[in-house]
């Protein structure tokens, strides 16, 4: 009797189990589906932005000017002494494996650095990358958590100018940003960007654009290309907090999805115990009844009658 109680309470427990899973599952499909959609929006924009900027620079090389010479965004300074790196992670856990890959690479481009002579900085997003790199006595700038919505306006804006703050300031020589790139619920990649100084890889269509014809600017040259470089950094830094959202709930969707299945067999596993010791105290039960009446009957000389 002891052993079927035993077996009724993991049977609850395992449907309790089971039904958090699938609701977490749930919300993650849902969360994961509109940062998908707003992810796909910012990359084309942030690609219309990178043409515009490239157009001006294939611009101003064919009069012998360059935009590190009016932007101090675009401006490499070589060697660098000191960089800062942004990891992205997340303040909950249950999403399988996506805090330790992207802590792991983080924690080698440290290494890396610090071979090379170069103190690293960390300006932290997420509380598991956080307690990740406290544990290793990290040089940590700036950590914070994210809000229940998910990516706030706010919060970029606040990230951008602190990242500006570092770089602009002297503090660091470049700011990287180590996040994880979403392709699909199970395949993720986590990367590592430059984010200060400002890159922008000529593609063949950028490639093309010097060649229109040139542009007249209100206010000035100066003025634009600071806004659009600001524009453009606050876009990359919505994309790769998009970008590591996306693959945070695609990764929780498939491990409780995962949790969900392994719960059902264990449920499986263990109903077809409960039925078979249900049935085996029945027979025993019912075996008892006959020893019984049998023993009554040889005592008395009479058959038993039936209750």
């Amino acid at each position: 009797m002891g052993k079927l109680l035993e077996l009724k309470q993991k049977i609850a427990a395992v449907e309790n189990i089971q039904t958090i899973t699938r609701t977490l599952a749930t919300v993650a499909a849902a969360k994961l589906g509109r940062t998908r959609r707003r992810a796909a929006g910012m990359r084309s924009y942030a690609q219309r932005i990178r043409e515009m900027v490239s157009h001006q620079q294939a611009s101003l090389a064919r009069r012998g000017l360059s935009l590190g010479a009016l932007s101090s965004l675009l401006r490499e300074r070589v060697p660098f002494h000191r960089v800062a790196l942004l990891v992205i992670s997340s303040d909950r856990g249950m999403c399988g494996g996506y805090n330790l890959e992207i802590c792991r690479h983080g924690l080698e481009f440290w290494e890396q650095r610090r071979k090379s002579g170069q103190p690293v900085a960390f300006v932290l997003k997420g509380a598991r990358g956080a307690r990740f790199f406290q544990r290793r006595k990290a040089a940590v700038l700036h950590q914070e958590s994210w809000s229940r919505g998910g990516i706030k306006r706010a919060e970029v804006e606040r990230l951008l100018g602190l990242l500006l703050n570092l770089y602009q300031s002297g503090q660091v020589d470049a700011v990287f940003a180590a996040y994880t790139e979403f392709h699909s619920p199970i395949h993720r990649q986590p990367r590592i960007i430059r984010l200060l100084p400002i890159e922008l890889p000529a593609g063949p269509d950028e490639r093309r654009a010097g060649t229109d014809t040139a542009w007249s600017y209100e206010p000035g040259l100066t003025e634009l290309i600071d806004e659009l470089l600001t524009l453009y950094l606050r876009v990359q830094l919505t994309d790769a907090l998009l970008e590591s959202y996306a693959s945070e709930q695609g990764a929780r969707m498939i491990t409780m999805e995962e949790a969900t299945e392994r719960a059902e067999k264990s449920l499986q596993e263990y109903r077809v115990q409960h039925n078979r010791l249900r049935r085996e105290m029945i027979t025993t039960d019912l075996l008892g009844t006959l020893y019984a009446s049998r023993a009554i009957e040889q005592t008395s000389g009479a058959p038993a009658q039936p209750a």
